[in-house]
This record gives structure tokens, C-alpha cells and sequence, in this order.
């Protein structure tokens, strides 16, 4: 039997929810509705109601294959689980991570594996929808679910995920009892190399909001980095939470919010600005590759992230093809990841965050729970700058 939500009765509330968390993470390219029957291939847009589910526990299940393939690694583990697979039929599939990066990386998996896929992409808000609806009525539809982070919350929040325990989760910088990241949205703080001299490089977040003046560009929806940052300023630095606000208010004040980090990120390296508060990392490299003179390290301190993620629902059909899948995507699909300008959730590959920091991640719980209060401060902190938002992407 397929489970429904925990809170059944308050589904239209949690998806309501979403639609005020999709707003805060809407700069996020994953949150973009893309038809993925264009991407050809593994990629098509699954059509009618999703199958029945034929009783089977899907959790029940996954935790066989675990037992199947305990103290198996490596190549020895993956065979194992293509042949398990290999009678599960085709994988459903269902994700917000645009079409031109979940196709391939779908292509590479069914290469690698010979296993088919069905990919079913859409917003991340719609997607929960889906998922939440298709719960409640008794279907089981998604095998593998990758989402932005507070969704991926959402669904661990509903019991619809079942508990991931793998080795491909070793070295990844977010893991949960019942998933995992699969990239990173990393907030820094970065500079136009032309206009900060290097005896004026920011070395804190107080430099960044008191010593530029006018020459700032910070972003206008960036609640959960706000948040993030104000509760670390109380927790280890010892301010008081009016004090910590206060602070982001006077670095606001004669500088400019913007609505999008990609022309944040454009305008910085054009020189319109010398610094831009919360810039996503996996901008940098290809700006400096095409010679702007944009720098963000020395990094600083602490980097804040939110991931976006993957887990195994508990009513999939097909439970080792869904872990097969799953693992894949936290290993063999990483470097892709980076070659889609993705901060890869994997510390160790290229393009993912250098070992030496140590990023402290969102509360997603927190935001959830407190996201209307949070929102509501960093209005507060916006409208302080004085200065018309800029429309950007």
C-alpha cells in the first residue's frame, strides 16, 4: 500500500508552503518549467496516472537490496545491483534539475548501467505537488525524487522518503537519514578586481557591509542566506539578533538589491559594482576563464549553502534500480554536475567546494517553520538600502 502523507488533511497548506519557498529559491535554475518531451531520448514527460502500487512496501523492499548488496563496493556492488534490477522494469524518475542536465546525466546512467528511464521534470513546486497529490491517492509514481532542499525536506517531513544508506554518500558535504545532495548552491561574497585593491579585499562579512558604500550589489530574495548568517553571528559571535540585523541594515543602506545572481554576478565583472554580497560560487570560474576581473577568494567566512538533493520515496516499485540511480548520481554523475556549472555536493571532485572551507548549510527546517518572520526581516533589510531594486535574472 502505497503510504500517504503524515499530514494527509494539510496537504493544500504544505503546498501553499511551497509556493512561498519556491519565491525565496526562485533564482535557482532547477525552479524554471522546462517540457522535457523536447529533450529527446530517456527524457520524456510521463502521460496519464502513474501506476498502482501492487501492494508491495517499497521501504520493505530497498531495505533487501541493502541487504543484498551489504559490505559490496564498487564495481562488485553496481553488478550486483543491475542484477537485481534487471526484472524492475523502467525507472521513474522524477526531478526539478533542468532538462539539458538531468537528460544526459539520465543518458549516461542508462549507458552505464543499461537499465531504462522514464524522466519526469518539473518545477520544483509543481513537482511536490505531484508527488504530495499522487500520494494521497494511493499512487505510486516516483522511484527516485531530486529536488531543491527545502522540498527535499518537505517530503522527509511527510515520511515519503525511505532511509538512504550507502557508501556513495561518503565525502558528499550534505547527508540526511533519508537523503543526500546531489549539488550546492554556495553563497560568497565576491569583488571586481579592478576596483577593491587588495589591501581592501573584504576579510569578513562586517567588511563586506560597512566598507563599500554605494559600490555594493546585494540580492533581494536571499532570505536563507540572511537567515543563515544572522543565526551564526548569535550563536558564535556572540550578538544579539537585533544587533546582527542591525548590521545587514547598515550594509544595505546606499546600496542596490537586485532580483537574479546571474546579472548580479554580470554587472560585478562589467565593473557597475565592486562587490556583490551572496554570489553563487559555480559563477566565478567561468567568469574568470573569460578574463573578468572577478575574484572570491580569500574566501569570506563562513560560506553558507543549500543544497538540492535525492532520496528514495517508500512506495517505489523499483528499489534497486531507484538505489542504483541514486548512487550513480552521487558518484559517476558529480563531475558532470561541474561541467554544467554546478558546485558538485562531492568534496572531492573538481569543482566542488575547496577542502579547506567549511560552508555551513541553511536550516531548512527553520526556514520552513519560520519562513514568513525571516522574509519579513530581510524586507526590513532591503527596503533600508534607499535605493530601486534591479530587475535581473
Amino acid at each position: 500500500m502505497v503510504p500517504t502523507p503524515k499530514s494527509g488533511r494539510r496537504l493544500l497548506a504544505v503546498v501553499c508552503l511551497l509556493a512561498t519557498v519556491a519565491t525565496g529559491c526562485g533564482s535557482s535554475p532547477t525552479t524554471t518549467e522546462e517540457p522535457p518531451a523536447d529533450a529527446g531520448g530517456a527524457a520524456t514527460e510521463q502521460s496519464g496516472a502513474p501506476e498502482a502500487a501492487d501492494g508491495q512496501d517499497g521501504a520493505a523492499a530497498l531495505e533487501q537490496v541493502y541487504a543484498e548488496v551489504e559490505g559490496l563496493t564498487g564495481d562488485e556492488r553496481r553488478r550486483k545491483l543491475i542484477e537485481l534490477a534487471a526484472d524492475e522494469g523502467e525507472l521513474n524518475l522524477y526531478t526539478s534539475t533542468n532538462i539539458d542536465e538531468s537528460g544526459p546525466i539520465t543518458e549516461a546512467f542508462e549507458e552505464a548501467t543499461g537499465l531504462p528511464v522514464s524522466l519526469y521534470r518539473a518545477s520544483s513546486a509543481n513537482l511536490l505537488q505531484r508527488v504530495l497529490q499522487e500520494a494521497q491517492a494511493g499512487f505510486a509514481g516516483a522511484d527516485v525524487i531530486m529536488s531543491n532542499g527545502p522540498e527535499m525536506t518537505i517530503y522527509n517531513r511527510e515520511g515519503l522518503l525511505a532511509p538512504l544508506n550507502s557508501p556513495a554518500t561518503e565525502g558528499n558535504a550534505v547527508v540526511f537519514d533519508t537523503w543526500a545532495g546531489t549539488y550546492l548552491n554556495v553563497f560568497i561574497a565576491a569583488w571586481n578586481t579592478d576596483l577593491v585593491a587588495p589591501e581592501d579585499v573584504p576579510t569578513s562579512w562586517e567588511d563586506v557591509f560597512s566598507n563599500y558604500q554605494g559600490r555594493m550589489v546585494f540580492q533581494l530574495d536571499d532570505t536563507d542566506w540572511f537567515a543563515t548568517l544572522v543565526n551564526w553571528y548569535v550563536e558564535e559571535e556572540g550578538m544579539t539578533e537585533e544587533e546582527a540585523i542591525a548590521m545587514f541594515k547598515e550594509g544595505a543602506a546606499g546600496n542596490t538589491p537586485i532580483d537574479g545572481h546571474t546579472t548580479a554576478a554580470e554587472l560585478l565583472a562589467a565593473g557597475e559594482y565592486a562587490v556583490a554580497s551572496s554570489l553563487y560560487q559555480h559563477r566565478i570560474p567561468r567568469l574568470q576563464a573569460e578574463g573578468a576581473p572577478v575574484a572570491w577568494e580569500p574566501a569570506v567566512e563562513p560560506l553558507i549553502l543549500r543544497p538540492n538533493g535525492i532520496g528514495i520515496p517508500v512506495f517505489t516499485q523499483r528499489p534497486a534500480s531507484a538505489l542504483l540511480f541514486t548512487e550513480f548520481m552521487l558518484t559517476d554523475a558529480q563531475p558532470m554536475l561541474a561541467e554544467f556549472e554546478r558546485t558538485p555536493a562531492l568534496r572531492t571532485v573538481e569543482g566542488g567546494v575547496p577542502a579547506e572551507y567549511d560552508p555551513i548549510p541553511v536550516d531548512l527546517e527553520l526556514l520552513l517553520d519560520e519562513r514568513e518572520n525571516w522574509e519579513s526581516l530581510y524586507e526590513e533589510v532591503v527596503n533600508a538600502s534607499g535605493t530601486e531594486p534591479i530587475e535581473g535574472d
